[in-house]
């Protein structure tokens, strides 16, 4: 199924924010939008995504296409949270009021 203005209402989506920017996309770029699973739920971040990339295509006049076959398919993910780990603090145990930094 094409979605479109008069068919977003059979797609099934994270929140109202997901669902308007589609609808954006939908309303106001030549992208053409593809969905045909039932089990995808487009996330704000799948839309956000979409929606950058409709619009950049528009700028370069070009041609943005998508395809939502299944949840195995999404061509994008979420990025991993990165997992920061802060530098361990050394202190000597005759002197604690000073700490040295270990890089």
């Amino acid at each position: 199924m094409t979605i479109t203005k008069e068919t977003i209402n059979q797609v099934t989506f994270e929140n109202e924010d997901a669902r308007l920017l589609i609808l954006d996309v939908v309303s106001h770029t030549s992208a053409c939008l593809y969905y045909y699973d039932t089990d995808i739920e487009i996330t704000v971040f799948m839309a956000l995504k979409i929606r950058e990339r409709a619009y950049k295509a528009d700028e370069k006049e070009g041609f943005y296409s998508i395809s939502l076959l299944n949840s195995k398919s999404i061509p994008f993910r979420k990025p991993r949270k990165r997992i920061v780990q802060l530098p361990a603090w050394r202190t000597e145990p005759h002197d604690m009021d000073t700490a040295k930094l270990c890089l």
